[in-house]
């Protein structure tokens, strides 16, 4: 069927929702009628995201059910039925009727459905996937993106994302299901009545929190000394807010304040430009209110709570810490707790991303743990954690993402930024009753391993081709050969959708992970370049990261980097 026909299907369609038929009365541009309809959203390992509105391209109620009834589908040629899926959903627009319409089509089918009764964060439902023992679990919520987009995110019976065969079988079901404007359900009360949908509220909360202490390190520290740490936090509108006042009143940081501006749910997230913690201009409200409170440090978490952003409050000037150095100091504190405890550290691995700084890498080597890289997305990391249970290897110690992810106690199989909050809160003020603070720590970091300097540059490929354009980019780097990028002499050239690792002599080895759509460019001096088209966002990333002695050196090489790989594109 062409875009066209698909256009007039949706604009004929008699039974229509109202505010569907206003949107499509509205359209007047063929080109914006043609991306809202020449394909369905696509669906990967990380589910679905995408613009709200109409059309096949949107998310919206019909999308929403089309997808609801794959997974139907799915579970039913699995025979698990009656395992169930747990579904929540964070503060967006229409994250509650999207849910409540999942739950549904999924009970028409016969499956059991565990419903949160309101928004709850991303790691509750990883943790709540596992803890009833459910087959999979559905959360809608568009993570950081701003305001006009929502998504659909599923989870398989470890609480991790689904793997990529999962991915992979949903979206033959998918473009093998029925039409999008025919599903329909019985109404929420009939499936509840049926005991097909049981609705779960605030005792799922107690249930994540007890699971919480597992994070904690030094429980007696927090309890004596946790009030005399000033802490502000913003949910940034998001679904983070109430679960974590509870964590911390729980663990015993009594000095806790919530940015009252940003404290409630808002779909339009009306104080700030973007809800993403990775955005400085996000903390403007509370870096105000930390500067009359007089606070250490600031926390701020996405909508549905799964990503952490920090600044550091040293001498009243704010510091804002990167992706990468959060992951490093909450490393450095687990592993200085261990040693304390006289633990022995060689059983233990962390897991990273591609794209993370070595850092990690480099502070777990030096202490016998065993560093695991991944491809980009934290299911990855789940993956690694499951496998090492299964195969009774090496304890799990943390996993990172330079993206501001972050777990530490695997109750959950996902980032959790309630769980790292915790734990960064317990870094400072382990910190602060040693004279010093977070930054100081760093220093010290940077100072005994090297100071690593990494930098993201994001590129916007929009409409129907930018998927196209975006991989003709990285198929004509994939054709050229170098053996340097001005003084960045080539130590091997990472190609992740070949698998190949290769040095400039032509010298391959075989990559051990998935195939992906990356190129990764390794240097002899330990720099490296990253490239690869996002998977939930139509925007092309490349990574950069350098090592030098000290920041002004560090900061220089990667402009130096940036620059010699910038006019090798030009050339392309």
């Amino acid at each position: 069927m062409t875009w066209q026909q698909k256009y007039q299907e949706w604009l004929n369609e008699p039974s229509l929702d109202e505010a569907m038929k206003e949107q499509l009365a509205a359209l007047s541009d063929p080109l914006e009628i043609e991306d809202r309809f020449y394909q369905y959203l696509t669906f990967g390992t990380g589910g679905m995201r995408g613009e709200l509105g109409v059309g096949t391209n949107r998310l919206n109620v019909y999308t929403i059910k089309r997808v609801a009834f794959g997974l139907a589908t799915y579970i039913l040629e699995t025979n698990a039925a009656n395992q169930g899926v747990v579904i929540a959903f964070d503060n967006r627009h229409g994250s509650k009727e999207f849910a409540e319409w999942t739950a549904r089509v999924l009970a028409s089918q016969g499956i059991k459905v565990y419903l949160s009764d309101c928004l709850r964060p991303t790691p509750q439902l990883s943790f709540l996937v596992r803890d009833y023992q459910a087959y999979a679990g559905v959360m809608i919520t568009a993570s950081h993106n701003p305001k006009q987009y929502n998504g659909f995110k599923v989870y398989g019976p470890d609480g991790g994302q689904i793997t990529l065969e999962t991915a992979e079988r949903l979206t033959e079901l998918l473009e093998n299901g029925p039409n999008e404007l025919v599903i329909e359900a019985d109404s929420l009360a009939v499936y509840r009545e049926d005991q097909l949908i049981q609705l779960f509220g605030e005792e799922v909360d107690t249930l994540y929190l007890e699971q919480l202490t597992a994070v904690v390190q030094s429980k007696e520290k927090i309890q004596r000394f946790g009030s005399q740490l000033n802490l502000i936090y913003t949910p940034l509108h998001g679904a983070g807010n109430r679960l974590m006042q509870k964590a911390f009143k729980q663990i015993g940081f009594s000095n806790l304040q919530v940015i009252k501006e940003q404290a409630l749910p808002d779909p339009d997230f009306s104080t700030v430009a973007s809800p993403n913690p990775e955005d400085k201009e996000a903390f403007a409200l509370a870096l105000t209110e930390a500067k009359k409170q007089d606070a250490q440090v600031i926390l701020a978490t996405d909508p549905d709570a799964d990503r952490l952003g920090v600044v550091v409050l040293k001498d009243g000037e704010p510091y804002f810490l990167t992706g990468n150095q959060i992951g490093a100091l909450l490393l450095d504190y687990l592993i200085r707790m261990k040693q304390q405890n006289q633990e022995s550290l060689v059983n233990y691995f962390i897991a990273k991303t591609i794209v993370t700084s070595e850092l990690g890498s480099k502070i777990a080597q030096v202490h016998g743990i065993e560093t695991r890289n991944t491809l980009t997305g934290f299911k990855f990391i789940g993956e690694q954690i499951q496998q090492s249970e299964e195969q009774h290897g090496k304890k799990f110690l943390f996993g990172y993402e330079e993206s501001y992810g972050y777990l530490i106690a695997p109750f959950v199989r996902d980032k959790d930024a309630i769980q790292a909050a915790i734990l960064l809160a317990e870094a400072a003020l382990d910190q602060q009753l040693s004279g010093q603070d977070l930054i100081d720590r760093l220093n010290e970091l940077y100072e005994e391993y090297g100071y690593y300097q990494e930098y993201l540059e994001t590129q916007v490929f929009s409409g129907k081709d930018g998927i196209t354009q975006m991989n003709q980019r990285l198929d004509r780097l994939r054709e050229q050969s170098f053996s340097h990028f001005g003084e960045f002499k080539l130590a091997c050239t990472e190609d992740y959708a070949r698998s190949l690792r290769t040095t400039p002599d032509q010298q391959s080895t075989l990559i051990e992970l998935p195939t992906s759509n990356v190129l990764k460019y390794i240097f002899t001096d330990g720099s490296w370049l990253c490239l690869r088209p996002s998977g939930t966002e139509p925007k092309f990333k490349i990574y950069y990261s350098v090592k030098d002695t000290n920041q002004a050196s560090a900061q220089a090489k990667l402009l130096r980097l940036q620059k010699e790989f910038q006019q090798l594109v030009d050339i392309l």
